[in-house]
């Protein structure tokens, strides 16, 4: 009997050793893969339909309370001219408003305060007189500091830009695979990131512009630019 269970013991230790070593190698050979990281980019154009633009209306005085009402007043002109120039009220809001005291340059002491104003423009071809009425014609409006071109839809551009950034990462990834004697598998993983940028119309040049007030301000029709940049990792097959 006693030689019976060491015969069933030892068996069982048998079986378990031998089970494990079935898991272990299982496991094994499922992560034992290879795998491709490429990367990926497509591009696509679109024309704009808006234009966003910040005014910023700049008052110093000695004193904060004159400081504030100066801006008060010329921020009302500059309401007042953009409305009169085609901007409708709702396109228009406050992007930032701050005041502080100059404690450092030559005059400490003094109070700025700034009023930056985002302006959205629904009609391109009105943005030259819109900068002229808040800017150049003394209302109040000391400069531009933001200007940039917009789709008020975008969706579809994005998706393109998408598609061609996955395409041209699997014609990377198949290229190298097959140079390399493999297939190309499963997707393992997959990131993607997209920038909006807009060009025609330079900060500098604009600035330039809106002082020579001898001739009106005019604004070239610029594109904005959709970039998908993705990066994908694909299992290697034989």
């Amino acid at each position: 009997m006693k030689k019976y269970f060491c015969s069933i013991v030892f068996s069982v230790l048998i079986i378990g050793l031998f089970s494990s070593c079935l898991l272990r190698n299982s496991y094994e050979s499922k992560n034992d893969k290879h795998y491709i990281t490429v990367s990926g980019s497509g591009k696509v154009s679109v024309e704009p339909d808006l234009i966003s633009m910040n005014f910023v209306v700049r008052t110093v005085d000695w004193n904060v309370n004159r400081a504030v009402e100066k801006n008060a007043a010329n921020t009302a002109n500059v309401l007042s001219a953009l409305k009169n120039a085609g901007v409708a009220d709702d396109d228009v809001s406050t992007d930032d408003y701050r005041i502080s005291q100059d404690n450092l340059n030559n005059y400490p002491g003094q109070y700025t305060v700034s009023n930056t104003i985002n302006v959205i423009i629904r009609n391109i071809s009105i943005a030259g007189t819109v900068i002229d009425a808040a800017v150049r014609q003394n209302t109040g409006a000391n400069g531009i500091t933001s200007f940039q071109y917009l789709a008020s839809d975008s969706s579809s551009a994005i998706r393109h830009a998408r598609t061609l950034a996955i395409q041209d990462a699997q014609d990377a990834a198949s290229l190298l695979a097959g140079a390399s004697g493999c297939k190309v598998g499963a997707v393992a993983d997959i990131r993607e990131d997209y920038t909006t940028t807009s060009s025609g119309n330079d900060m500098m040049l604009m600035a330039k512009a809106v002082g020579e007030a001898s001739s009106p301000t005019s604004i070239k029709q610029g594109k904005i630019t959709i970039t998908s940049n993705v990066t994908i990792k694909y299992i290697l097959e034989n």
